[in-house]
């Protein structure tokens, strides 16, 4: 689940109130990079920004406020993980990063159900081109000589499935967080003042 978060001390209020254990969180300072943690034990983890936990016994969160968050869920170990997937994350790879840290355990990438949470679409992401080469051409067009719209969603989905995750496992939620202003934060929409989403990723008991 995603939801708006007013201070850190929240974040174990709601774990508690959608019936996760506090005690079991995890978090991370997201630093807009590729690397991805394996935990075993609950607590704040420092440089990151994708969670694995391996048999699924604690609880991920991640912060996001038009980045995508990315929740990977395998039925069959009960692993689960958490990702935070900006424009920087997936051009440097860390949904490939995920995949292979849960390789490492000797799980296969084909079992995991993947779930992108509410995110900026490609209405309201532009880009200019000056970090124009940073993005897979497929998945953005031209607005004018300087400025180009991506489609986040579409690039991050073209990567899972390359990863031999098929389609009918992967499920995106169709809202924009810059466009719904009364449902989500958005960092490019509010700037500084934006507040910030949690992204909860755990098993119910």
């Amino acid at each position: 689940m995603s939801c708006s978060i007013e201070s850190y001390g929240d974040l174990f209020s709601l774990c508690d109130n959608v019936g996760l254990d506090s005690k079991k969180l995890v978090s991370i300072n997201q630093v807009h990079s590729s690397k991805i943690i394996s935990v075993k034990r609950a607590g704040h983890y420092e440089s990151s920004d994708g969670i694995i936990n391996i048999g699924g016994n604690l609880v991920c969160s991640i912060k996001v406020a038009d980045c995508l968050p990315i929740y990977f869920i395998n039925r069959i170990s009960r692993t689960i993980g958490l990702v935070h997937a900006g424009w920087r994350g997936l051009s440097l790879g860390i949904i490939n990063e995920y995949i292979n840290n849960v390789k490492k355990n000797n799980e296969r990438a084909s079992d995991n159900y993947v779930f992108i949470g509410p995110s900026i679409k490609k209405c309201c992401f532009k880009i200019q081109s000056d970090v124009l080469s940073h993005f897979d051409s497929r998945f953005y067009s031209k607005i004018n000589d300087k400025h180009y719209q991506v489609d986040l969603q579409k690039w991050a989905v073209n990567q899972i499935m390359n990863l031999n995750i098929k389609n009918d496992k992967i499920f995106v939620i169709d809202k924009c967080t810059y466009c719904n202003k009364d449902l989500y934060e958005s960092f490019r929409r509010d700037g500084d003042a934006a507040g910030r989403m949690y992204a909860l990723l755990g098993w119910l008991e």
